[in-house]
């Protein structure tokens, strides 16, 4: 009678481990939305109007892919950026989302910091541009989600670009 329980114990933690370890290893496999390349970029350019661009260039960058999945960069620009991200049409929608709520939250904090600065204006109009130039390059795509979470993905990015668009400097 005692070894029952005990062994029903020992499942019980044995399962509680085991479910805790493979959300352990799922969460440490979370896909990074920048490449290396573009991460040392953001990191470099401290300037918000300069972080802008290269939030811009890493969303046009999975949109070229996402267009065109036999797309090729020249050389020297393959040395700045590193190869042209991969993924399925799912994650690299995702990606484009996730660049977009990154460079609001970057936008954010430089507001924060100095809100009356010229630069600051300078990046909210390049960042907008870009969105208002990415949305139908975007809805483009629409014919080629044939999977429910790629329709769901295409939605939310066009739907963060539209907030984009949106913004304004706070005056």
């Amino acid at each position: 009678m005692i070894r029952k329980p005990l062994f029903t114990a020992c499942r019980a933690i044995f399962a509680a481990a085991f479910l805790l370890s493979s959300f352990s290893f799922a969460q440490s496999q979370k896909r990074d939305h920048l490449t290396e390349q573009e991460t040392d970029q953001v990191r470099e350019y401290q300037q918000i109007d300069q972080r802008i661009s290269v939030f811009i260039k890493a969303a046009d960058r999975r949109i070229l892919v996402l267009t065109d999945p036999n797309a090729t960069q020249k050389k020297k620009e393959e040395e700045t950026w590193g190869p042209l991200p991969t993924g399925t049409k799912l994650e690299l929608l995702t990606d484009y989302k996730r660049i977009l709520e990154e460079a609001e939250e970057k936008m954010d904090d430089a507001y924060q910091r100095d809100g009356k600065a010229d630069f600051l204006k300078k990046a909210l109009n390049k960042f907008k541009e870009a969105a208002n130039r990415q949305i139908p390059q975007l809805r483009a795509l629409a014919p080629k989600m044939t999977d429910k979470k790629e329709q769901r993905a295409l939605e939310e990015a066009i739907e963060e670009a539209e907030t984009v668009t949106k913004a304004n400097a706070g005056n």
